[in-house]
């Protein structure tokens, strides 16, 4: 985010701090967010743009706690954001205070894209987080369980970082600026079933996986689906999670078709398996014969990269199906040359081409 303008809906001649700011507010506020609000009622005065870094600079602290500052008063309805025609942050406003009330303050989720990176851009939101129907009680969180997040819940998961890292994962992975059904099943991933964050990470970037051909993965109701699954499966490291994934197994079927059985497929040739399915979408069928031309050709070293390569070479030739590679495999009767001889094809030929093909891919990996 660039310079933004600051501006009040009162007269600010002076620095003047309300005593209802230090009678009401300032007590259980953070010592840098007080510092951030006396410095942006400083800057008002001055009548210039500011921007974070600089307000971070002069108060020898993080880019981050200055987002996170200016968030919480936000919260508190002490600043507003007013934002262009493009929905991006223009100014701050500081508003005129009042005795707070017990009622909370409604968060719009379009006031937390001042917590996105500078660099990125995201349609203003015009949906409101309202406070959901109390609750009777809070029962413990489990994997069957399933409850819309309070604005005490959401604004506190709106000022950790952790999750504030994975709401900008989870729009980087999905392409698209997170919808309140998305904020609030990210909540429940993260902060009711408590899964650790680096699991919560391979979570997202799963789901994201082929979103072209599946969108339905990149849905609250399916990673959730999924976050439950692993909560009941005790799941607490990525590795973990990888297990439960269903290229896992068959990379390790694929593995045992190449007559490797004494190790689990590492993260290498997972990518390889995803590619082959999703970008030269080969069926299982495929896969597996192409293990078995593998293992006929190098019984003794057969493995992935060379099984790639054979995939390569059907991919470039337009072999597709099982059919396919049984039609290119049936022997073509000899061409006569004009010489009086017949022209022979040997079959290393192809051997050396998949060799050669299984080689790059070593290079290129």
């Amino acid at each position: 985010m660039g310079s933004i303008k600051l501006t009040g809906d009162g007269a600010a001649s002076v620095s003047i701090l309300s005593n209802i700011f230090i009678d009401h507010y300032m007590p259980e506020a953070n010592g840098t967010f007080v510092k951030i609000y006396l410095y942006l009622l400083r800057c008002l005065q001055a009548n210039r743009r500011i921007s974070l870094p600089e307000i971070a600079d002069r108060l020898c602290c993080e880019d981050n706690d200055v987002r996170r500052g200016i968030t919480y008063w936000i919260r508190k309805g002490v600043l507003q954001m007013s934002y262009d025609e493009e929905g991006n942050p223009q100014s701050i406003v500081l508003c005129h205070l009042e005795i707070p009330d017990d009622t909370p303050t409604p968060v719009n989720i379009a006031d937390f894209q001042l917590l996105r990176p500078d660099t990125e851009k995201e349609k203003k939101a015009k949906e409101t987080v309202t406070e959901p129907e109390e609750l009777p009680a809070k029962k413990p969180a489990s994997a069957k369980s399933s409850r819309q997040p309070s604005l005490e819940d959401l604004s506190n998961a709106l000022e950790d970082p952790d999750f504030l890292d994975l709401k900008n994962q989870a729009e980087g992975f999905f392409d698209r600026p997170l919808a309140d059904d998305d904020i609030n099943a990210l909540w429940r991933i993260y902060g009711d079933l408590k899964l650790p964050f680096p699991v919560c990470e391979y979570l997202l970037e799963y789901c994201a996986t082929d979103r072209e051909a599946h969108p339905e993965r990149t849905k609250p109701s399916y990673y959730e689906k999924v976050a439950r699954k692993w909560k009941e499966q005790n799941i607490t490291t990525p590795e973990e999670a990888k297990k439960t994934t269903p290229n896992y197994f068959f990379a390790i079927k694929l593995l045992k078709a190449l007559g490797i059985r004494n190790r689990e497929p590492i993260e290498k040739e997972i990518r390889m398996l995803t590619k082959w399915q999703t970008e030269y979408h080969f069926s299982d069928e495929v896969l597996l014969l192409a293990c078995e031309k593998a293992v006929l050709r190098k019984p003794s070293s057969a493995g992935f990269t060379y099984v790639g390569g054979i995939l390569d070479s059907w991919y470039q030739k337009g072999i597709r199906t099982v059919d396919d590679v049984e039609k290119e495999t049936v022997p073509s009767a000899p061409r006569r040359a004009s010489g009086g001889d017949f022209l022979k094809r040997s079959s290393s030929d192809d051997l050396s081409y998949i060799e050669q093909l299984a080689m790059k891919q070593i290079k290129e990996s």
